[in-house]
């Protein structure tokens, strides 16, 4: 039986995004799904960006998708 969205993307997480080319980051709520048997749960301390990324933040290449969550670099906790 396949699951609903609803079923599926249940695990609330916050980032910060890019909502349109204009380069602004601003809080974001999300949802993601379930872990399943081969996932694991990180807890992100700190978090950096390229200068990819920033390309990316501003549509440089023409094919971001916006709302748009740049990451590079972790600081994680197992």
């Amino acid at each position: 039986m396949e699951k609903s969205a609803e079923q599926e993307y249940i695990q609330k997480a916050f980032g910060w995004a890019a909502r349109d080319a204009s380069g602004i980051l601003s809080p974001f709520k999300f949802s993601r799904r379930a872990n399943g048997e081969d996932d694991v749960t990180i807890k992100i301390l700190y978090c950096g960006i390229c200068h990819t990324d920033l390309h990316f933040v501003k549509n440089d290449f023409g094919n971001s998708s916006y709302p748009l969550i740049p990451r590079y670099i972790y600081l994680i906790i197992l």
